[in-house]
């Protein structure tokens, strides 16, 4: 079972990878691919939910946003230990644990203030 914020971060990956323009031709392409793939099974994964994926999307990012914009003392870490639970949480379609082994890279490495 997967749940929708890991799938966010899935989805955001192939999505740069998808648009990234590193690579010979024959394996830009095969790139491309697979990660058009990826991102149309994450896409199917979540459409029954109001709006689709990309609603869901946007409404979590706008959550997570307010998260960090009412939490402008905390460490980086801190933040994104806190914004990670309140729309895991929040997420109407999270059936399994809150995403806490998967934090993004970069994400606890500085502060913010």
């Amino acid at each position: 079972m997967h749940d929708i914020i890991g799938d966010i971060i899935d989805w955001d990956a192939a999505h740069a990878s998808y648009v990234a323009g590193e690579g010979g031709t024959g394996e830009r392409y095969a790139q491309r691919l697979q990660a058009a793939e990826h991102m149309a099974e994450i896409e199917t994964r979540w459409e029954h939910l109001p709006g689709g994926f990309h609603r869901q999307r946007a409404l979590i990012r706008t959550h997570v946003a307010a998260v960090a914009d009412s939490a402008p003392s905390m460490t980086a870490e801190e933040l994104c230990w806190l914004a990670t639970a309140a729309a895991s949480a929040w997420a109407p379609a999270s059936h399994t644990a809150p995403y806490i082994n998967r934090i993004p890279p970069g994400c606890c490495s500085t502060t913010v203030a």
